[in-house]
């Protein structure tokens, strides 16, 4: 079972996440930051990602652009482990930015927005090309203009289910997840790992986690993944 937990500002909250086993650590990246907002600069991202990979752990990470050559300037500097997009785009596209990583080592995860019958043949699509597939919630990103995820929502678990069992590569669970719903989800679906977000941020921290909560939920996911 992956844990992966979105979106961390600062190395002390990392490798807090480190030591409670949280597998993929979770960042989102603008070129200069926005505090409130829990989005990092490129510099602060730099020594973030360093502290991850010191201790032997994933980085995921959310940049704020569908251009694939920015995207690729973040890639270069970042050398995260985990490219994780989460904006609409076509097969074609996926396809240029999945060979783009490829010389950078960098794997690559999509984001789908779960919300119909749609979603299940977009996801499986688009998992002949990506490493893992992000399950979220639909609906504009508190962060991120026009990107998908940070709802706090949840969305109709079926649908996932339904993508869980028709893809071959790892989809992890996100929308909404919270210690107290995490233990029926896995259940109910048993997708690869789960993500959190917001049910976790400590209020009005711009981000910082509630450490507390964030080791009941590894806890519990734990629990019933056995």
């Amino acid at each position: 079972m992956i844990i992966q937990i979105y979106a961390i500002i600062s190395e002390e909250d990392a490798l807090s996440l480190v030591k409670l086993g949280v597998d993929h650590i979770g960042i989102v990246v603008s070129e200069t930051g926005d505090r409130g907002k829990g989005i990092v600069s490129l510099e602060k991202a730099q020594k973030i990602i360093a502290a991850i990979k010191n201790a032997q752990k994933k980085s995921s990470v959310i940049v704020n652009t569908v251009a694939i050559a920015e995207i690729e300037r973040f890639v270069s500097i970042l050398k995260m482990d985990i490219l994780h997009l989460c904006s609409e785009m076509s097969v074609e596209k996926l396809k240029d930015i999945r060979k783009m990583l490829e010389r950078y080592n960098v794997k690559l995860m999509y984001a789908v927005p779960v919300k119909s019958e749609e979603s299940i043949k977009k996801a499986a699509a688009v998992s002949q090309i990506v490493d893992y597939i992000m399950l979220d919630s639909p609906g504009e990103s508190e962060q991120m203009s026009g990107f998908v995820g940070a709802t706090g929502k949840v969305h109709d678990w079926s649908i996932s289910k339904c993508i869980i069992e028709a893809v071959q590569v790892p989809a992890i669970l996100g929308g909404g997840l919270s210690p107290e719903n995490v233990q029926q989800a896995i259940t109910m679906m048993h997708p690869a790992g789960v993500d959190a977000k917001t049910s976790l941020d400590l209020p009005f921290s711009g981000g910082r986690k509630d450490i507390e909560k964030v080791a009941l939920f590894v806890k519990k996911a734990r629990e019933v993944s056995k």
